[in-house]
């Protein structure tokens, strides 16, 4: 198995590459709706996973029109099913 290298964003540039405000980045981390990979002094790093899990919430809140105790519901679904896919696939194996 290869470990993939993984780049940490600031929380600027992740809040850039989803397509939201600082703001709103550090209100999911608020939330518990994602976690910084590393925290760094004050300063949140962010990875791939965490970049897509925004984009995830991002798109639930905007094109779904969930708020936030939906998101989180939705997200809680979502989890357990890639929890779910895995355990399969490990079966599988």
């Amino acid at each position: 198995m290869t470990e993939r290298a993984e780049q940490e964003r600031r929380l600027e540039v992740a809040a850039r590459l989803v397509r939201v405000t600082p703001a709103r980045v550090r209100y999911y981390v608020r939330a518990g709706f994602v976690q910084p990979t590393r925290v760094e002094g004050d300063a949140p790093f962010f990875g791939d996973d965490e970049l897509a899990r925004m984009r995830r919430i991002r798109r639930l809140q905007e094109d779904l029109g969930l708020n936030a105790a939906g998101v989180e519901v939705a997200l809680h679904l979502l989890d357990e099913i890639q929890q779910l896919q895995a355990a399969l696939d490990r079966r599988s194996r």
